[in-house]
């Protein structure tokens, strides 16, 4: 295992407590793809485990942007994070393999809890995935999270333009700036192109047009992005409402003496049902033709 703030050493391959730790169900896992734009795009997605030391599969039993993005461009980046102290994640790097709409391969996942008794909902098709690279099983220490949830208060407010937008909804503002909930950076990583998924509880949304965050956790990991580029922030809480930003990173700027980044949002994608998709920048609707 790696400390807090140490960078993945990426392995070829997943250990036994590697596949039995994505194993279980009421876990943080998320899937990383690439979108048409060459963003990366994050979706939840809780059918999903390793099982090889070189496979890992994920269900699908709704039609969605990652299922398209997938077919189209196969590099995933996969995340898995448990949900009580002391907090643990994992990453992944990872290729589309094959399809399978084979009952036998969404068996399992159709028989947790989630699915057993749901006549509606059932997984139908599973994605496996080879292995590129994985990390080794890493810590997360709510020590940093509280850290985190301090300087923001020190030097968030010297991240301020002063000029207030509404590309962020409240509701997505409110979801990013809760100290608690948990929020997620997500970037191409310029080596190989693949989704990395890394914990950034410390993002904050200021003047619902950007998101920032101080260098307090996994700096290693977020010292790598580059002024220009394309990045990606998801957010959730303990009842797993969620929301997705994309936009081109604006580099790093001191404000009170701390490190900020900061993200310009560009696209705000809604990621819950009914009706996931982009909420902003708004759908041009054409008028209505009444005559012909």
């Amino acid at each position: 295992m790696t400390g807090k703030n140490e960078k993945s050493a990426w392995m070829k391959t997943l250990s036994p407590e590697a596949i039995n730790f994505t194993a279980p169900t009421i876990m943080v896992k998320l899937l990383g793809t690439i979108d048409p734009e060459d963003y990366p795009h994050v979706t939840l997605i809780a059918c999903n485990k390793a099982v090889a030391s070189d496979t890992i599969k994920w269900g699908q039993f709704t039609q969605g942007t990652s299922k398209r993005n997938v077919l189209e461009r196969p590099k995933q980046g996969a995340f898995y994070m448990t949900t009580k102290a002391p907090y643990k994640f994992m990453q992944a790097k990872m290729d589309l393999d094959r399809c399978s709409v084979e009952g036998a391969d969404a068996a399992d996942f159709n028989a947790e809890s989630l699915f057993r008794y749901n006549t509606y909902v059932r997984v139908y098709k599973i994605y496996f995935n080879k292995i590129k690279a994985v990390s080794p099983i890493r810590d997360l220490s709510p020590i940093g999270i509280l850290n985190g949830a301090i300087v923001d208060g020190i030097g968030k407010n010297g991240m301020k333009t002063g000029i207030m937008e509404k590309r962020l909804p409240l509701a997505g503002a409110s979801l990013f700036n809760g100290a608690l909930n948990p929020k997620f950076a997500c970037w191409l990583d310029p080596a190989d192109g693949y989704p990395i998924i890394v914990p950034c509880f410390q993002a904050r949304a200021i003047e619902r047009k950007s998101i920032v965050f101080p260098l307090t956790q996994f700096k290693q990991d977020l010292a790598v992005l580059e002024t220009g580029a394309k990045a990606a922030f998801f957010a959730l809480d303990t009842e797993l409402r969620s929301l997705l930003v994309k936009g081109k990173f604006l580099g790093f700027k001191k404000s009170s003496g701390i490190s900020f980044g900061q993200v310009d949002i560009e696209t705000v994608y809604n990621t819950m049902p009914p009706v996931p998709g982009v909420v902003y920048p708004a759908l041009e609707i054409r008028p209505k033709v009444e005559q012909f």
